[in-house]
């Protein structure tokens, strides 16, 4: 809530009100760009190479729109707003909120420290990590 939400001009509402004709039902509307959903915890799906990293390494994630409010993730209305003073203004919140949780936690090691320890705790002290490959050498060697 530090860094805020997008706040559209007058252009990027009327662009976000033609678009979000085009649009399927959705709870979020143009409008609710500026909303801060609050933190929330839990897994979630997806195809991320982040997968591998976060069995190994506490992890977070955060999720910004740089498109209308209701748009589907790799949809024709995401890149029509992507490059876009709307996508601009999304970009900028990720990259305000990843830096200033960057100073945070160069200002606080304890949190990395309180992090490491519950994601052990989690884990358990057993787990090995196993790549789903396992050892093999890959299926394709496509740089040949």
């Amino acid at each position: 809530s530090e860094v805020g939400g997008p706040v559209y001009n007058i252009e990027e509402r009327a662009f976000a009100q033609s678009l979000s004709a085009t649009l399927a039902t959705s709870t979020y509307r143009p409008g609710s760009e500026g909303e801060i959903a609050p933190f929330s915890e839990g897994q979630s799906m997806g195809s991320t190479d982040v997968g591998d990293v976060s069995w190994n390494v506490p992890t977070a994630g955060l999720r910004t729109a740089t498109f209308v409010p209701g748009t589907g993730l790799h949809s024709w209305q995401a890149v029509a707003a992507g490059g876009t003073s709307i996508g601009h203004q999304g970009m900028l919140v990720a990259a305000k909120t990843l830096a200033l949780t960057a100073v945070a936690l160069y200002q606080n090691p304890q949190y990395i420290s309180a992090a490491r320890e519950e994601f052990d705790t989690r884990r358990g002290p057993d787990f090995r990590y196993r790549a789903l490959l396992g050892d093999r050498e890959p299926p394709l060697d496509y740089r040949r």
